[in-house]
């Protein structure tokens, strides 16, 4: 007898609206531990924006941030995505960093288009893995929980992060299985300090 088993969440039952709220909500509560504080924005006349508010590092004056998130569970994000995000790019603020965030991560040539870009922009590959909670406001009671496995920036971000640093999480071998590199996150260092500080 074949043994069936049951996900924890029934797909069919999750709208794409749905899941991508509750994906935008992952981003800004794992930016939120980074010390930003960030409202979610997304909606039908979000004008493709779906966070916004302001990033308080550490003995630093606070910028403001703009967000995009992306929740594909296969597809990479490329070129053509960040061209788009510079357009709204345009209509902001000087002193605004603008941040997309993916679950699947970029292409190279969609990582290219952002580097050689003049506008702040920092890439930022989420994933992240559903469970039901029954704290949760949703009516599904949907709530994704994800790591950072990717942030990359460009120079013109240098203004806002330049003095932050990227280094792969370290994990007890016994308990992790590190040749998986699904198994690697990522930490955020400041001044080589984890964030939060």
């Amino acid at each position: 007898m074949k043994e069936h088993k049951t996900p924890s969440i029934q797909k069919s039952n999750i709208s794409t609206v749905e899941s991508g709220t509750a994906y935008e909500n992952l981003v800004i509560e794992i930016f939120h531990k980074l010390g930003a504080n960030l409202q979610r924005t997304g909606g039908a006349s979000d004008r493709g924006i779906d966070f916004r508010g302001q990033w308080h590092l550490p003995n630093k004056p606070a910028f403001f941030v703009i967000g995009q998130c992306k929740h594909y569970e296969r597809k990479k994000i490329g070129p053509s995505v960040i061209r788009e995000w510079e357009g709204v790019m345009t209509r902001q603020e000087i002193d605004t960093l603008g941040i997309v965030a993916a679950t699947s991560g970029f292409t190279r040539s969609g990582i290219d288009a952002a580097l050689s870009s003049a506008f702040p922009m920092a890439l930022a590959t989420i994933d992240c893995f559903d469970a039901l909670d029954p704290a949760s406001s949703s009516a599904t009671g949907l709530r994704f929980r994800g790591e950072i496995r990717g942030f990359v920036w460009n120079r013109a971000a240098d203004a806002f992060i330049g003095r932050m640093m990227v280094a792969k999480k370290h994990y007890d071998v016994r308990v992790h299985d590190l040749a998986d590199p699904a198994e690697f996150t990522i930490q955020l260092l400041w001044d080589g300090q984890p964030l939060p500080m």
